[in-house]
């Protein structure tokens, strides 16, 4: 996370608009694991009111880096003093685009202003074993398969202990990621990222 140089008076604001909010109303269901979750309207009906109370905004837009696209959400106060997330999306297919940039913004904005906005499973999806599908199997067998193949993918990547522990587990499941649905892709994009930021900064430290 980025910030200005300093923060004091966009801190205060923000704790004050942050005892204000409640979690956002769970209003939507993901059909992949069927788990309930706040759309982008509803986190923004949540906190924007808390916010423009105190003078806060949020600027959500994108920007490109080395690596690809990512999501900027800026919390910007009336001081001028500002904290910024980037979060990185797909870019390579504009329907797969147009979703992760809604659940990125969504991500963002919610961690920003450090709201609940979907269902706590305690870490069980990461947790299951990774099941291949069998030849000939029914549909639903299938995506449970793919389920818990996703739910593997997450728990390695959390539990990686080296940056080419990563790159060589890409490598090696590359074309069962890609036949994955788009909005599980991005989301271990995400997290692929996250855990080699992570490896990055114990490297520097």
């Amino acid at each position: 996370m980025r910030t200005s140089d300093a923060i004091d008076q966009l801190s205060k604001a923000l704790s004050a608009a942050q005892g204000e909010m409640k979690n956002a109303t769970l209003n939507k269901v993901n059909p992949h694991f069927k788990s309930k979750y706040a759309d982008l309207a509803g986190i923004r009906d949540t906190v924007i009111p808390a916010l423009a109370k105190h003078g806060l905004a949020v600027m959500q837009g994108t920007d490109t880096t080395d690596t690809g696209l990512v999501v900027v959400t800026r919390l910007s106060h009336i001081s001028g003093q500002w904290i910024e997330s980037r979060f990185p999306i797909a870019f390579d297919k504009p329907q797969a685009m147009g979703s992760a940039y809604t659940y990125a913004r969504r991500y963002s904005l919610s961690a920003m202003c450090c709201i609940s906005a979907e269902e706590d499973d305690d870490a069980n999806a990461a947790n299951e074993k990774p099941v291949m599908p069998s030849v000939g199997g029914t549909v639903g067998a299938s995506k449970a398969a793919n389920r818990s193949t996703y739910a593997g993918f997450v728990k390695t990547i959390r539990q990686a202990n080296s940056i080419k522990a990563l790159a060589d587990w890409y490598k090696a499941n590359v074309t069962e990621i890609d036949n994955l649905p788009p909005d599980w892709i991005d989301e271990l994009r995400v997290e692929y990222t996250d855990r080699k930021s992570e490896l990055e900064k114990a490297l520097a430290a």
